[in-house]
């Protein structure tokens, strides 16, 4: 009789631990549908020796070079111009390179792996992302300034797609040129010394 009322216990708490999980899922989707895909980069040979150096001040204007997909087999037709399409609106919305004048940093792009979602991970939650080569070059020269490699990812059913690792793979990129490039209060301190 004992065991009778334990498995009421048991059968409920295993329902509860099993919600949590489904409840987790919502929150999660909720967030990747409002904050969007992540954009992480890896540095191979860094710009600075520290973030703190801000080594892109000169540069006013980033543009992309090549965009090139040598190693990617998955890679659909789409994503290249959706990719310049978003890292050209990225770099406005970072305010970057709103002045006239001064150099121009080039971003070279080599899609080197590109993942998709198949069924069995939308059980979990899925998984795609897009991995590059990147070099930043400055554009004058020809010089290799830095090199490394960045990375579009979405966790979420709401961040699946071409447009969303095409979104994270650039933010990835400006995230890198913006932690090196001097903005905000640092910005407006550089403006004043100039006067």
């Amino acid at each position: 009789m004992k065991s009778l009322y334990y498995l009421p216990v048991a059968m409920l708490t295993g329902l509860m631990l099993l919600s949590q999980g489904c409840v987790g899922r919502v929150i999660g989707e909720g967030a990747e549908k409002t904050l969007g895909p992540k954009g992480a980069y890896f540095q191979e040979k860094p710009l600075a020796a520290s973030k703190d150096m801000k080594v892109l001040g000169p540069y006013k204007k980033f543009e992309l070079g090549t965009v090139k997909n040598d190693y990617g087999k998955n890679v659909p037709a789409d994503f290249i111009p959706k990719f310049r399409e978003e890292f050209a609106k990225q770099v406005k919305d970072a305010k970057l390179g709103e002045e006239g004048a001064g150099k121009t940093l080039l971003v070279n792009v080599n899609v080197i792996h590109y993942e998709t979602a198949d069924m069995a991970d939308n059980v979990f939650g899925p998984l795609e992302q897009v991995v590059a080569h990147v070099e930043l070059v400055d554009k004058d020269t020809g010089q290799v300034l830095a090199s490394g490699n960045a990375i579009g990812r979405t966790g979420k059913s709401v961040g699946m797609g071409v447009d969303k690792k095409a979104i994270g793979l650039a933010r990835g990129i400006v995230k890198w040129i913006g932690d090196y490039h001097p903005k905000g209060k640092e910005a407006e301190e550089k403006k004043q010394e100039k006067k």
